[in-house]
């Protein structure tokens, strides 16, 4: 597939698109794989265990439809 870590991307580079969920606990986006282009059309399918937040440190799993492409935002 991508090549999924079960880890938050270390460094979120402006403009580019990542795969994220929403922290369960404080509902922080987390991103934690490159997504190759934003118009992917397959699913995600699998699930996503041991995902620690980096902003709240909780950790959790997460099933593909709590998934979503996002683009990072551009900070002047």
């Amino acid at each position: 597939m991508f090549g999924l870590e079960e880890k938050p991307t270390k460094h979120v580079e402006p403009e580019k698109w990542y795969i994220a969920v929403d922290c369960a606990k404080c509902c922080d986006g987390i991103a934690f794989a490159e997504a190759p282009s934003p118009q992917r059309s397959d699913p995600l399918q699998r699930m996503i265990s041991n995902l620690k937040c980096p902003h709240c440190g909780h950790v959790d799993t997460y099933a593909p439809a709590a998934m979503s492409l996002r683009q990072a935002a551009h900070v002047s």
